[in-house]
């Protein structure tokens, strides 16, 4: 019971996610950031938080989803602006958590707050 409650803390509440029909607009506004293995697109006037794994990316759903908690997880523990969509790319599959957080880190950094 208790890797069951914990694995809850990685998601965001649905108040803290970005919705559906705010997220074309939010994606279309937004300012870029670019990583090795990730991609940041950061909405000027919403707040809410995404992170998309496309089939592109991992074709097997079990993949996507391990990715996306990595980095659910990794971007808890981080300050972060109001808004923000994140895309992992193909090549973050390969990373471990600890260099998926500071790459993050690092990505999260170039954002002025």
């Amino acid at each position: 019971m208790l890797v069951a409650q914990s694995s809850l803390f990685n998601v965001f509440s649905r108040r803290e996610r970005l919705s559906r029909s705010v997220f074309p607009h939010a994606l279309a506004s937004g300012k870029r950031f670019s990583s090795p293995h990730l991609t940041v697109v950061v909405p000027h006037d919403t707040s809410g938080y995404a992170v998309v794994v496309p089939k592109k990316v991992a074709r097997l759903s079990v993949t996507r989803h391990l990715l996306k908690r990595r980095v659910l997880a990794a971007l808890h523990t981080l300050p972060r602006p109001t808004a923000l969509i994140l895309f992992p790319k193909a090549s973050a599959i390969t990373l471990s958590y600890t260099e998926l957080t500071e790459e993050l880190a690092s990505l999260l950094s170039k954002i002025k707050h």
